[in-house]
């Protein structure tokens, strides 16, 4: 598992980008995660050095793409990112690495749409990871923390805590800081 963990760190290490086809419903949605200026993370389980932290269960690659916080130079991120809330699939726009807006219609679309405006750093990407458990036949159980460690899952809201520019401050609002992951349990590898 560390092997596999720290393939998809170096790959993230070396990509300018990452480019995300996802399938619902019959429609396709595309997002591009802007990875310029940054380094991947690996939480393989093997914590050997002091000072070290990690999950359990570990078993996963990720990285915060970039944010933006270079002068004179915007974040590439963007495209669309679809989000399943109960029967609804919720549909954000992304622009310069943040949920700008919702182009789907319905009750949890309606809530969302409202947080990117009550909130603004809510949108941030915060992180892109993929989970390499589901390669030894580890099934979804509902469980976040165990469940992104099988595939993709993509993360909004604070990302300082793994080296990016969204902290708390970017809140205004400090009883909204927030890092959801958001997990995708049947995307394809390529």
């Amino acid at each position: 598992m560390n092997a596999r963990v720290l393939e998809f760190k170096d790959r993230m290490d070396r990509a300018e980008a990452v480019a995300v086809r996802f399938l619902s419903g019959g429609l396709e949605h595309l997002a591009n995660f802007d990875l310029r200026f940054r380094t991947g993370h690996a939480s393989s389980g093997l914590m050997r050095e002091e000072g070290i932290v990690g999950d359990l269960p570990s078993g996963e690659a990720y990285i915060v793409p970039y944010e933006g916080e270079k002068a004179n130079e915007r974040s590439r991120t963007s495209g669309v990112l679809p989000v399943q809330f109960d029967d609804e699939l919720v549909l954000y726009r992304i622009e310069s690495n943040r949920g700008v807006g919702v182009v789907s219609s319905g009750g949890h679309s309606d809530v969302e749409r409202k947080k990117l405006v009550d909130e603004p750093a809510y949108g941030n990407i915060a992180e892109v990871g993929i989970g390499v458990l589901g390669e030894w036949g580890i099934k979804a159980i509902g469980s976040t923390l165990l469940d992104e460690k099988l595939e993709l899952h993509i993360a909004v809201g604070r990302s300082d805590h793994f080296g990016g520019a969204t902290s708390p401050a970017s809140f205004p609002n400090r009883k909204n800081v927030i890092h959801i992951d958001w997990v995708y349990v049947s995307s394809v590898r390529q």
